[in-house]
């Protein structure tokens, strides 16, 4: 699977929002478990589900799933 970049970015955008100490994005890549999203003060794994919802509908995600990322 390709990740596009792009939704990680608006991923990380939304999660600063309610943690500005998340970081800024650095690499990511596929794992088994999701994506795995290195940034300049940690790491995230962001499950398939999440990834794929932000990519085909965004206001699926609420809050809460955001804070489980966390």
């Amino acid at each position: 699977m390709q990740i596009a970049t792009y939704v990680i970015y608006e991923l990380l955008i939304r999660i600063k929002e309610l943690n500005p100490e998340v970081g800024d994005f650095v690499s990511c890549r596929k794992t088994d478990r999701g994506v795995y999203v290195q940034t300049t003060s940690g790491q995230i794994t962001i499950p398939d589900s999440l990834y794929h919802k932000q990519f085909e509908d965004p206001t699926e995600i609420s809050t809460a799933d955001l804070l489980s990322l966390l």
